[in-house]
């Protein structure tokens, strides 16, 4: 039997007018005038004779079950005569198929009555028509109960049963939506195909689409045509794929009840069918998007056929995944009459009351009204109420929060080994080296920690070692860590009226007019000196993340590493939070400015959530350092830890992910900076790449902490997160997982231009 693949790829019969109408008299005996029609896959004529039209169709030459079609088309009417459909034309031979030869291959025929009618217009219908829609198909169901064919259970792309099978398609698509669709296509797989097989089937239509509908010029249905599709599939994917495609542009949320409770209220569906709708819903968006990308490449003659859906079901996959899965299937039961599925609730009060009281008031929430989360995809987390939330702050998820790849290396390598550094482990090894080759080719030698406050002490060690020195200088508002020493390097959790007499700070570059920096290193060399210290490194966070998010100029890192690589200090890159691709293609904070560091810290955007860090360094600087003094971590460099990691560089490399921080993030700016011209309360709006600060001033150009406070709760009511920083409180911090996309971006600077409306 033709796999499934080879139907779609194969070309339309090259068949002309001419063709269609020798094989209409040959075969059928029908004298008349061909005219082409649309098709997908076969060559479809319209034959206008003296006895009415016929639509003629000349299958694919790959296409081996036609006569499933012609089939179903006459056992409705036997069993549903009143049913629109078109009749089947039987051949001189009284068969129901007839062929053609066209180029020395043998084509198989149809010939079906012509249905007068336009097709219904793409989009959603209005509720009256909708509801008529679903009954039809209620109908048309209950006829094909009894129905059965050896072929119908063909292997067809188009069934919904066979989502899965799309997955090598993604390439096809546009860069920037494959992530997403990877993401739906995981869940798809996850929640949908282990349950069909469970459900009811029987043969279905499954492309009740506006193109397969007629209305006369009153609007009435009058015809259902093109049963190409029709497979052996569940019985709800039915109404399903129907109800897609009312769902364009318009909220899917309030046309899936409602069509599915219209079909329903014909055709009994059980509660464990409606539940899933949404998830087939999806299912079909996935299909129309790579499906179509895949056949446009292969097909471009019949591109604007073939695409004609696809940006409908783009945008209509965004909005239906917007909104919690266990919500939206939810929705969809009451509106058929059943009790939503149960799931326990705590009293938000009383979950804070024991927050309290197990933490003792140690650890701060979030926002004025706390954001009670349950689980989150991609760059959404969803509360307990199923509310979706767009994450705009969290950069621990570095590739998007619950990434399957992720996931499923942690799971798999848990189950096979985990262990320690004191072993040789071929895993761990692999993932030193391909750190390592993203790093300057000095930087070779990597150690593994558990977080990046660890990397940052031992960087700490490792400076002093080697350079026999105590001195640390920082930028003024910075953050390294919760060890004593990061602590006492980290003013931006505790601005104390005396800092270590070992730690001096320089300033972060707030003012672009300032482009010599060699001044404010040495003061504080001087400094340190003052207190009877020399520097034993200089470590900085290269987008100032807490200093207040800025550009790095040129020559900032270049003029500080010479000052204090001249005092005997080594030059330490904090890339926790710039690192791995979030400024864009350069990869790594200090590369904007063309520097190399003596050390470089990386933190939890490496392990997407696992708790995993690294420090990679110099030969040199290693050896000195095991010469003097020792290190060891239990749990640092496991195999685990290696697999995960590894996972987190694949999506990167394989989405191209730093190329999308540097493009979403220009966009970004971009709507933001429009937004700041029309907005005098927002002074400057600056970073690299992913990584992007929104200041709140006053009218006198001063910080305004109680605007940015306004602001981040106010999205957050809109259920939109971001943060705030710098030492004045007023700068928004926006800081995405790396899977951020322009619609996202655009929902963000919408929603936020609402705000500062609202706020007034």
């Amino acid at each position: 039997m033709t796999n499934a693949f080879e139907l779609l790829a194969t070309p339309t019969p090259p068949a002309e007018p001419a063709d269609a109408e020798r094989v209409a008299w040959e075969a059928y005996g029908i004298e008349g005038n061909a005219r082409r029609l649309a098709g997908e896959r076969d060559a479809n004529f319209c034959i206008a004779s003296a006895e009415g039209p016929f639509t003629l169709k000349i299958a694919n030459r790959a296409e081996e079950s036609l006569d499933v079609v012609a089939a179903a088309l006459e056992h409705i009417a036997r069993v549903a005569p009143d049913l629109p459909v078109p009749r089947v034309r039987r051949t001189r031979e009284n068969g129901r198929l007839g062929s053609v030869q066209l180029g020395g291959v043998q084509h198989l025929v149809v010939m079906v009555d012509f249905l007068a009618g336009t097709p219904l217009p793409a989009g959603s219908s209005d509720r009256g028509l909708r509801r008529d829609l679903a009954g039809l198909l209620a109908s048309l169901d209950r006829s094909l109960q009894g129905f059965f064919h050896h072929l119908s259970g063909r292997p067809l792309l188009w069934d919904l049963s066979r989502v899965g099978e799309l997955r090598p398609l993604v390439g096809h698509l546009p860069a920037e939506r494959r992530s997403f669709v990877e993401l739906a296509l995981d869940r798809f797989e996850t929640t949908v195909t282990p349950v069909l097989p469970s459900l009811r089937w029987q043969a279905v239509h499954h492309d009740f689409n506006p193109d397969n509908l007629l209305v006369d010029s009153a609007g009435h249905l009058v015809g259902i045509i093109d049963f190409g599709d029709l497979v052996h599939g569940s019985l709800v994917a039915d109404p399903a794929v129907a109800a897609s495609y009312q769902c364009f542009g318009e909220d899917p949320l309030e046309v899936i009840p409602d069509f599915i409770a219209s079909y329903h209220r014909h055709q009994p569906l059980t509660s464990e069918e409606v539940g899933l709708v949404p998830d087939l819903v999806a299912g079909r968006f996935l299909q129309s998007l790579l499906i179509g990308a895949w056949r446009a490449a292969s097909h471009p003659d019949n591109r604007d056929y073939i695409l004609a859906h696809t940006e409908y079901s783009w945008e209509a996959l965004q909005r239906l995944t917007h909104h919690d899965p266990d919500q939206r299937a939810d929705l969809v039961r009451r509106a058929c009459g059943f009790a939503p599925v149960h799931r326990p609730r705590v009293d938000t009060d009383e979950a804070l009351a024991h927050r309290r009281r197990r933490f003792g008031g140690v650890l701060n929430l979030s926002y004025d009204q706390p954001v009670r989360l349950a689980r989150g995809e991609g760059v959404w987390l969803y509360d307990t109420e199923g509310h979706a939330y767009l994450d705009a702050y969290n950069n621990v998820p570095h590739v998007g929060h619950a990434r399957p790849e992720v996931v499923t290396a942690l799971s798999e390598q848990a189950a096979r080994l985990t262990t320690n550094t004191r072993y040789l482990v071929d895993e761990v090894l692999d993932y030193a080296d391909r750190l390592a080759a993203l790093l300057p080719p000095e930087l070779s030698v990597v150690l593994f920690t558990n977080s990046g406050s660890e990397a940052n002490d031992l960087a700490f060690r490792m400076a002093r070692a080697v350079t026999g020195q105590l001195g640390i200088v920082i930028t003024d508002f910075a953050y390294h860590g919760t060890t004593i020493a990061t602590d006492a390097t980290s003013p931006e959790e505790h601005l104390r009226a005396g800092a270590e007499a070992w730690v001096a700070t320089v300033p972060a570059p707030a003012s672009p007019a300032i482009h010599h920096y060699a001044a404010a290193f040495d003061a504080a060399v001087a400094t340190l000196a003052g207190s009877g210290h020399r520097p034993a490194a200089f470590i900085c966070d290269s987008v100032f993340s807490s200093d207040g998010i800025f550009d790095l100029p040129p020559a900032y890192l270049r003029e500080g590493y010479a000052s204090i690589r001249t005092a005997g200090g080594l030059c330490i890159a904090d890339e926790v939070q710039a690192g791995l691709g979030r400024v864009g293609e350069r990869f790594w904070g200090f590369a904007i400015d063309g520097v190399v560091p003596d050390i470089v810290t990386l933190g939890k955007p490496i392990g997407n959530g696992h708790p995993m860090a690294a420090v990679v360094t110099t030969p040199a600087i290693a050896e000195a350092f095991a010469a003097r003094e020792h290190f060891f971590s239990t749990f640092a460099g496991s195999p685990v830890a290696a697999r995960v990691g590894m996972a987190v560089l694949d999506v990167l490399e394989r989405e191209q992910l730093p190329a999308q921080a540097g493009r979403v993030g220009g966009y970004l700016r971009g709507l933001l900076g429009d937004l700041a011209r029309r907005d005098p309360r927002i002074g400057e709006v600056r970073g690299p790449g992913l990584f992007i600060g929104v200041e709140m001033v006053e009218r006198d150009a001063q910080p305004d902490p109680r605007m940015a406070e306004a602001v981040q709760n106010a999205m957050r009511r809109r259920r939109i997160l971001i943060g705030r920083t710098g030492p004045g409180r007023n700068v928004l911090k926006i800081r995405p997982p790396l899977v951020f996309e322009e619609t996202h971006a655009d929902l963000l600077a919408e929603t936020l231009g609402q705000v500062l409306a609202e706020i007034g």
